[in-house]
């Protein structure tokens, strides 16, 4: 080996150099920084409102959909209930009816007026 020689100490009363540090972020770079990171946050925002209207959007045409269905379901049971109600209201049926509960159909009505049960009383 060769010789080892010892580091060298400054003179005295010499400056001292140091390794130059790395310099702190310019303010144009920091500017840009903060620039980048708030446009960043603004396209975050804007896209989470775009992706909330449009599953609002699609929600509401799902229901849409499913209230349409369950109107028609509602119709299509209205018009049976419509057609049961004529079928009860038939005079035939209702006649029919009577007949089976041992009803007779009266010969004739009488009809009293309003004095007659007047003067009753």
């Amino acid at each position: 080996g060769g010789v080892r020689h010892a580091p060298r100490r400054p003179a005295a009363g010499a400056a001292i150099r140091r390794a130059p540090r790395a310099a702190s972020a310019a303010p144009s770079e920091v500017r840009t920084f903060g620039m980048v990171a708030a446009l960043i946050g603004i396209v975050f925002v804007v896209a989470v409102l775009y992706l909330t209207q449009t599953t609002s959007v699609a929600t509401g045409g799902y229901e849409t959909q499913r209230l349409a269905q369950h109107r028609d379901e509602l119709r299509r049971q209205n018009a049976l209930l419509e057609v049961q109600i004529a079928k009860l209201d038939s005079p035939a049926r209702i006649e029919t009816e009577a007949r089976q509960l041992g009803l007779i159909r009266a010969k004739s009505v009488p009809i009293v007026s309003a004095e007659t049960l007047a003067a009753r009383r």
